[in-house]
């Protein structure tokens, strides 16, 4: 079973990926994007920031291939699949799922662009696909 927590941190960030949008948090003070966990960002704790619909683009920063099924139905059927670390054109790494065929071909610096996977009946995941 998949066991995600959903707090008032990361809520928009999974409201916006139900509706196939890529949520990141803006600074209003210096113009830097976030993910919701600010501790891990280039932001400081007292600026005020916005949330917004990301470009969704992006390319490997790195990557590794699992032949373990993850913490979900979603994966049973998907070994061998690839987890990723994307550089958003934002300047922000996420990692994720990298959808494809063939995991020959993912390379580290390979342009993606996010995609919408749905993992529960609660959780659509943004993953990325290679362009």
């Amino acid at each position: 079973m998949f066991n995600l927590m959903i707090d008032k941190d990361s809520r928009t960030f999974w409201e916006g990926a139900r509706k196939n949008k890529l949520m990141l948090q803006k600074s209003k003070n210096n113009g830097n994007y976030f993910l919701y966990s600010i501790g891990h960002s280039n932001v400081s704790a007292n600026h005020e920031f916005e949330w917004v619909e990301a470009s969704g683009n992006g390319k490997i920063y790195s990557f590794t291939v699992s032949y373990i099924p993850g913490g979900s139905k979603y994966f049973l059927d998907k070994t061998p699949y690839v987890i990723g670390s994307i550089l958003l054109e934002e300047k922000v790494r996420i990692m994720s799922n990298i959808i494809t065929n063939d995991i020959k071909i993912v390379e580290i610096g390979k342009k993606v662009k996010v995609c919408f996977r749905k993992l529960t009946d609660d959780i659509i995941f943004p993953c990325f696909k290679l362009v």
